[in-house]
């Protein structure tokens, strides 16, 4: 896990990647925390369980969005969450697009022509 970990972390650095999320053993935390801090990257840690965490590092910017609707276990997101932090972890956003649609009900929207 640390070898995606340190992967995630250099395309973040270099920009290539604005946030990424890497789930953790709870004993791998302490060490990748004091990396990011060192290296001023902005962080947030979903707990999951008592063995297990969530980190999303990345921009400040979109670590503050993530922490303030990252509330409630990810598997009950509103289709539209789902659709923000995808796009926030720089997931392919046609397939976003294709996820929001086939999870909610605006794909019946009558009033918009796709060619």
């Amino acid at each position: 896990m640390l070898r995606v970990f340190n992967t995630y972390l250099y395309e973040v650095l270099k920009g290539t990647k604005p946030v990424a999320l890497v789930t953790f053993e709870r004993p791998l935390l302490d060490k990748v925390l004091l990396k990011l801090q060192k290296e001023k990257v902005g962080y947030f840690v979903q707990n999951l369980s008592m063995d297990k965490v969530n980190l999303f590092f990345g921009k400040k910017e979109c670590i503050n969005v993530i922490e303030k609707f990252l509330n409630k276990p990810m598997c009950e997101f509103s289709p539209f969450e789902d659709f923000i932090l995808g796009s926030i972890l720089g997931y392919d956003i046609e397939l976003q697009c294709k996820r929001l649609l086939d999870r909610s009900n605006i794909n019946s929207d009558k009033n918009s022509h796709v060619v």
